[in-house]
């Protein structure tokens, strides 16, 4: 059974965040990890720690890994993000 995007969106939500983008940021080997996941699992989930992110600044880092790791921002809650490899 394949999954479609809307349910490997719903699974992923549910799940713990696969990474944790730390006060280090948005590294080479952050985003070599997140490469690594995105070929495993296509939709992942990222949690960003207080150090890096606030309120106002969560929808620009999510933008910004996504546009690292050649993948599309899917959704923003609050210091967690999702994405997905862009097809």
């Amino acid at each position: 059974m394949f999954l479609t995007s809307n349910d490997d969106f719903k699974k992923v939500l549910l799940e713990k965040p696969h990474c944790i983008l730390g006060k280090k940021g948005i590294t080479e080997e952050f985003v070599s990890h997140i490469n690594k996941f995105l070929k495993r699992y296509k939709t992942i989930k990222v949690k960003a720690l207080k150090s890096i992110a606030t309120k106002s600044n969560t929808k620009e880092l999510a933008q910004q890994v996504a546009n690292a790791s050649n993948s599309s921002v899917l959704d923003v809650r609050g210091k967690t993000f999702i994405i997905s490899i862009s097809f």
